[in-house]
């Protein structure tokens, strides 16, 4: 793995964590305790809890629990300035934060995400999306973000968890061919991806003890390679997957 496009780490913003028998529930005591409005934080879910318990029990195992955090200033304003942005646009929309699925190198959580639902929103994603990107590079523009994508405190935007969804497939084409790599015991190289694409396969594999990937060739034409690092499992030869690599 040698592609650089990774954020630096960033400290854990402090937040306290509530407990009820819904999640509405749990993120109003956190909201509580912390002295803050739903608008100013994050809420992570870590349980979604069980039944409503009878009269006379108490809270068991089971019991939704959430970890509010506040929202760090520049979060806040990018989430402000999208939206209005989408305003400008005549766009009608709702932006929220959310915490995505997994940490970038380097960093103990998983990063914020700046997420757009609404109705009909396919024209913000766009051919395979292009328009996605092109709206995260101009509103890190705006904030004053001008630096190489990835790198420092760039906001990461989504549209109706398109990136989320894309992220899933991404996950499975680098299981799916690392089987084939390790099967055949020929190295694969993939179509050229974009630099979060290809991180994702690299972390996605990291721990994978049958292959190993790197980065090769220059944007936009840059892609991964799977190698084996072991002898050949058996089987039948891998067949190129052309096309695989994007959507």
């Amino acid at each position: 793995m040698n592609d650089t496009e990774q954020a630096p780490a960033h400290s854990a913003a402090p937040g306290v964590e509530g407990t009820g028998v819904t999640v509405d529930e749990a993120t109003a005591t956190a909201l509580a305790q912390l002295g803050a409005e739903r608008h100013e934080v994050v809420v992570d879910v870590i349980s979604r809890g069980g039944a409503r318990p009878a009269p006379g029990e108490y809270l068991s195992s089971s019991a939704a629990r959430v970890r509010v955090s506040r929202l760090d200033d520049h979060t806040a304003r990018g989430r402000d300035l999208l939206g209005s942005l989408l305003e400008a646009m005549e766009i009608p929309a709702r932006v929220s934060v959310r915490r995505g699925t997994s940490p970038r190198a380097g960093e103990a959580e998983a990063p914020l995400i700046l997420e757009v639902s609404g109705d009909d929103l396919g024209l913000l994603i766009g051919w395979r999306g292009e328009t996605l990107r092109a709206l995260q590079t101009t509103l890190n523009l705006m904030m004053g973000d001008d630096h190489a994508e990835g790198q420092g405190g760039r906001l990461i935007l989504d549209v109706e968890r398109y990136r989320a969804r894309r992220e899933d497939q991404v996950r499975e084409l680098a299981q799916r061919l690392a089987e084939r790599v390790r099967v055949s015991g020929e190295r694969y190289t993939l179509d050229p991806m974009h630099a979060y694409e290809r991180r994702i396969i690299h972390l996605t594999l990291q721990d994978d003890p049958g292959v190993r990937t790197e980065s090769s060739g220059q944007e936009p034409a840059r892609r991964v390679v799977i190698h084996p690092t072991g002898s050949s499992q058996g089987g039948l030869a891998a067949r190129p997957e052309r096309g695989r690599g994007r959507w």
